[in-house]
């Protein structure tokens, strides 16, 4: 089962999905939730701190136009353990605006 979230800003998508993320983990169903957000929140919101947060490693932009990548090689390297056995990927993370 895949479920995507979406909609306008600040109506509660991360929430939802971390809600969602967790009970679906704790029922026993292998999780992933990506974070696609360019400022992502949802590995708070799973639980994880921000040190950890700060730490992980977004999916580089590199990756893009190459050749593809199985799922289980992305989420091996850069999958991060939440509680409740979500297993949380950062698709995209803004750390510096450019100038112009």
């Amino acid at each position: 089962m895949k479920v995507a979230i979406s909609g306008k800003g600040g109506t509660g998508k991360t929430t939802i999905s971390a809600t969602l993320a967790r009970l679906a983990a704790r029922r026993g169903y292998r999780t992933l939730a990506i974070d696609c957000d360019s400022n992502p929140n949802l590995g708070a919101s799973l639980g994880l701190s921000f040190d950890v947060l700060d730490a992980a490693e977004a999916l580089p932009k590199s990756i893009q136009g190459r050749e593809p990548m199985s799922a289980d090689r992305l989420i091996t390297g850069y999958g991060i353990e939440a509680p409740d056995g979500v297993t949380l990927v950062i698709g995209a993370r803004v750390d510096q605006a450019a100038g112009g």
